[in-house]
């Protein structure tokens, strides 16, 4: 028997019709209402086939595993975010690396300039300026092996000074025994000021006051 037959003969049609209309879907509790309207009112003299109710029954539970799976996958996201903005503001105070080419001097005049070179080195020079480009302190390096190095730096220029906490940038000129440039990736070390949270995505502010995508930390101090 035709479901719509059934919903004729009980005067339901028009009801359904306009839920479904609202909702654009039959949810499982709909579905169930349908079913057992069409048991309870099939003709006896022409009753529906063991291969309908099967079929029907069927459509109800994938409808129901649909239902269950949006539910949880919905659930799952909200964890997500909250998870991630917990996440963030565990950072909070922190210093986190990730690829740049800044350092942070803290209070106690320690700077840590970390990169990574692709083979082994001789020579090389690292120069560290102040945000507007201006030279600090110069560093000379002595040989060092291919991979991830970190350099303290301790807070002196070239005078032999101490300058002013806060953060500083650097490059890295590395020279091969050949006195050939060596590949070289320079990271930023800075510490976590606040986190912010842009269209559902976590944002680290730095001590820079750039801000870094919790995705893009490497490691966390």
């Amino acid at each position: 028997m035709e479901v719509n037959s059934v919903l004729d003969n009980l005067g339901l049609r028009r009801d359904f019709t306009e839920q479904a209309d609202a909702t654009n879907e039959l949810d499982q509790n709909t579905f169930l209402r349908l079913f057992i309207a069409q048991l309870e009112n099939q003709d006896p003299l022409d009753p529906s086939s063991s291969e309908e109710f099967v079929a029907q029954l069927a459509q109800f539970s994938s409808l129901e595993q649909a239902t269950q799976t949006t539910s949880l996958l919905e659930e799952l996201l909200a964890q997500g975010t909250e998870r991630g903005r917990f996440e963030a503001v565990a950072l909070i105070g922190h210093e986190v690396l990730a690829t740049g080419n800044t350092v942070e001097l803290d209070s106690d005049g320690v700077g840590n300039l970390v990169y990574q070179i692709a083979g082994n080195i001789s020579s090389g020079t690292i120069t560290i300026t102040d945000l507007t480009g201006k030279v600090v302190r110069s560093l000379i390096l002595e040989t060092q092996a291919a991979g991830q190095q970190t350099i303290e730096w301790d807070g002196l220029d070239n005078e032999g000074e101490p300058v002013s906490p806060g953060v500083y940038q650097f490059a890295v000129n590395p020279l091969n025994a050949e006195g050939a440039t060596v590949s070289v990736i320079t990271f930023l070390r800075e510490s976590v000021k606040s986190a912010v949270w842009e269209n559902g995505q976590s944002e680290l502010i730095l001590a820079s006051g750039k801000s870094l995508s919790t995705d893009d930390v490497l490691s966390v101090f």
